[in-house]
């Protein structure tokens, strides 16, 4: 039925595929990305850890999901997640997934916070609850992207806390986020939920970013 459904919406409102200079009408029901740059995402789960390396077109994507709006991503940026994460983990082992918060302040400016979004889409495919309210930011930080390794563990060092540890103590969590670089991001929220009495932290990401030990992995594939 839902397969019919996204067919009939697709015939009344064809979707264009949205990666940068595509410009053709999306061939996979319910996709905004066609079959034929669906060939070129850079599948990336050497570590279990990440659905895609952070590389065109997924880094092109994920810019415009964060920064633009293009909140239509959800669907197949969480089915993607879906995919690489049960090759490597055993999703009944989830007790509930719970996204990288954003600071109220940067969630007023930017409308939405784009990892609650995957985490919400991720643990539907998973038929686990989503928890965005446990893990808060109880600090706003620099952005990151314009930051060193080293700085980014300084800026965000006490930067999350758990705010009702009774909804994650003695439970296997995943940890969503859109992007994994450093860690640091990934390593203080971990800290918390542990401090909070979390049996296990998952962390996985839509995409990684690649350091040179990455490269040499043949990281790139087809599913």
């Amino acid at each position: 039925m839902n397969y019919l459904a996204e067919r009939l919406k697709d015939v009344l409102w064809p979707r264009t595929c949205a990666v940068c200079d595509c410009g053709r009408p999306s061939d996979r029901p319910g996709s905004y990305i066609c079959s034929r740059c669906y060939e070129t995402l850079p599948w990336y789960d050497e570590f279990a850890k990440s659905a895609f390396g952070y590389l065109e077109p997924v880094s092109q994507l994920v810019n415009i999901y964060k920064f633009n709006g293009a909140v239509y991503l959800t669907e197949d940026f969480a089915n993607a997640m879906e995919l690489s994460f049960r090759k490597k983990h055993d999703a009944s082992a989830v007790d509930v997934v719970v996204p990288v918060p954003l600071h109220p302040r940067r969630l007023a400016e930017r409308g939405y916070n784009q990892s609650g979004l995957l985490a919400a889409a991720f643990a539907e495919r998973i038929n686990r609850i989503c928890d965005e309210t446990s893990l808060v930011r109880i600090r706003d930080t620099e952005h990151q992207s314009r930051s060193s390794g080293d700085d980014r563990r300084k800026n965000l060092k006490g930067a999350f806390r758990t705010a009702d540890p009774s909804r994650i103590r003695g439970r296997t969590i995943v940890l969503i986020d859109d992007v994994m670089t450093t860690g640091a991001t990934i390593d203080e929220c971990s800290e918390a939920l542990y401090a909070g009495g979390a049996y296990k932290v998952i962390p996985f990401v839509l995409a990684k970013a690649l350091m040179d030990e990455d490269l040499g992995e043949d990281f790139i594939g087809n599913r």
